[in-house]
């Protein structure tokens, strides 16, 4: 029943109860002229045997439910047999889903295998995350500080050996900018600017440069 869709699914059931009561009218049909009969023949047995016929009776009106309760429960296997095929293959397309997004995860990353990245500013405590991220793209990470310890002119001496260069806007000095500007237009490297200097926005980052998106 892969593919099948709700309203489908609907249509067989309903096809199924009707003849399901079409059955049991026809059983109930029977037993109705069973019963007739049994009547007749009590008529011309013995009134010792009458009690045997009675009681033969009333087992037959005993016994005559049990083809519905067949049939309620053939409906309600087959029902249950339908919403497990429909949660089978619900769950078969979300796992293809799910490794479809992971191929493409990993063709993305393969695209910064081998790569070297400058970043100028932000936050200390953030830089060894920052490594880690690049890292998992298969790039290594280069970091300065901005001019906060480490001379800003060091800059002009790494950014012949990147490919790229980002920088936080909300995490590095006037002064720095303008040096990574200067020198990104110089040795024709790119240029990211990132919101802020966290390791969500660096990442995005190397998402958008993995598809081709980097801004120049």
């Amino acid at each position: 029943m892969n593919g099948m869709t709700a309203g489908r699914i609907e249509a067989v059931l309903k096809a199924a109860i009707a003849e399901r009561d079409r059955r049991i009218a026809d059983l109930e049909r029977q037993l109705n002229a069973l019963k007739k009969q049994m009547a007749a023949a009590a008529q011309d047995v013995p009134a010792a045997m009458a009690p045997a016929v009675q009681a033969a009776a009333s087992i037959e009106v005993k016994l005559a439910p049990t083809p519905r309760s067949v049939e309620v429960s053939k409906v309600k296997r087959r029902t249950g047999e339908a919403e497990r095929k429909a949660m089978r293959e619900k769950h078969r397309q979300q796992q293809a889903r799910r490794e479809a997004e992971t191929d493409d995860k990993a063709d993305a990353k393969a695209g910064l295998e081998g790569r070297s990245f400058l970043y100028v500013g932000g936050r200390d405590c953030q830089v060894a995350h920052l490594r880690q991220i690049a890292s998992s793209y298969g790039a290594n990470l280069i970091h300065h500080d901005g001019g906060l310890r480490e001379a800003v002119s060091r800059i002009d001496n790494v950014l012949p050996s990147v490919d790229c260069v980002f920088c936080p806007i909300d995490c590095i000095s006037h002064d720095a900018c303008i040096r990574v500007k200067t020198g990104c237009k110089k040795w024709e490297k790119a240029f990211v600017p990132l919101r802020n200097g966290s390791k969500s926005s660096f990442e995005r980052a190397l998402q958008s440069m993995s598809q081709g998106e980097t801004a120049q």
